[in-house]
């Protein structure tokens, strides 16, 4: 599987800050050539064909690279622009032969009056030891990007990991939702529940409509920018708590030993949620599928398998007696004539556990 780890680069020289400046408006100008001539019909490209740009080699090519698979995507899409646009600020590209990672210093071609390599230390965090470590046990290193983002640059490089398996047999299946942005049921192959975890969403709610509030007020004073700053800062929150969950979800599923962990396919997720009196009547600002993806990818790391099931009816079926009733479900509590009385997400999460255990035994 492929990791990317994205490396803050301590400070750099005033004189080194408008090397990176020059490169990357030079990368723009590059990739709106490459995309003139894609849609002229040429695709036989190298970086002979546009000497007159003040980029290393390898990079014009990276940059062809990239822009063809974007060109293909932007095809495939349909859309009525004229052709792909391109925003000012950016990245840098490099195949992972034109980039050394030597301790803590990076180094890269760039141009100045000529092509030239240039070295830059990186702050030495968590993050980049564990890159470090994956390199030193023979990891093979992918692309690479050089980016400036408020204030900071940036250097994300890719890295290619063996994934582990595992042959645990126990099973997690996890409820998404708004009131509780995930449940967790626990079971083992014979489907008793052996744990559980909750996350409440609550805080979650009350930052949405925080943001909510702002945006509006913002929009009343037509002020765009610190509207897009702060659907900036919104969005790190959440993404950051998704990471949090999702960390959490895992290290429970490595205790007990799972094998596998089931989720439901949210495709329409965005037309059937509501949320907690209807405070985020936007939808689409919910993380849903980024919290699912951070599950996923960090299961995989630990080697557990991950599923998807089609959600219908787990959330009106009684987990313990298979009884579908939309009207047991209330709010947070799952009330069912035969005893069943849960909490509403819990009932969900060990329903779509069961269900994973049907197909496999079918």
């Amino acid at each position: 599987m492929q990791l990317t780890y994205v490396l803050e680069l301590l400070k750099p020289t005033k004189r080194k800050e408008n090397i990176f400046l020059n490169n990357i408006a030079e990368v723009v100008k590059n990739r709106q050539a490459v995309a003139a001539k894609l849609k002229a019909g040429e695709t036989k490209l190298s970086s002979a064909d546009f000497k007159e740009l003040n980029l290393p080699s390898a990079v014009k090519n990276q940059n062809i690279r990239e822009v063809k698979a974007l060109y293909k995507l932007f095809l495939k899409s349909g859309s009525e622009k004229d052709n792909i646009d391109f925003k000012d600020n950016q990245p840098i590209c490099y195949n992972n032969q034109n980039y050394n990672i030597d301790h803590h210093i990076i180094s890269i071609p760039l141009y100045t009056t000529k092509c030239q390599r240039f070295a830059f230390p990186v702050k030495q965090t968590e993050r980049f030891e564990k890159l470090q470590q994956h390199i030193d046990s023979g990891c093979k290193l992918g692309k690479a990007s050089l980016f400036y983002k408020r204030g900071k640059w940036y250097f994300a490089v890719t890295i290619k990991i063996a994934a582990k398996k595992t042959s645990n047999s126990n099973l997690m299946g996890i409820d998404i939702g708004l009131r509780q942005l995930a449940v967790a049921s626990v079971k083992n192959p014979q489907g008793k529940e052996i744990n559980r975890q909750f996350h409440n969403g609550k805080q979650a709610g009350f930052i949405r409509k925080k943001y909510r509030m702002l945006r509006r007020k913002l929009g009343q004073s037509k002020k765009v920018k610190a509207i897009k700053n702060i659907n900036d800062k919104e969005q790190r929150w959440m993404t950051d708590l998704n990471h949090k969950i999702s960390r959490q979800l895992i290290n429970l599923a490595v205790q007990e030993q799972v094998g596998t962990i089931i989720m439901e396919n949210l495709e329409n997720i965005r037309n059937t949620a509501n949320s907690l009196n209807r405070a985020d009547r936007n939808i689409h600002s919910w993380t849903f599928y980024q919290l699912q993806h951070f599950v996923e990818y960090k299961a995989e790391l630990a080697g557990i398998k991950v599923e998807y099931i089609n959600p219908k009816y787990t959330s009106q079926s009684c987990s313990k007696c298979n009884k579908i009733k939309k009207s047991n479900r209330k709010t947070n509590l799952y009330s069912c004539e035969c005893g069943n009385h849960i909490h509403s997400d819990l009932n969900a999460s060990r329903n779509i556990a069961n269900k994973y255990l049907e197909q496999q035994s079918a």
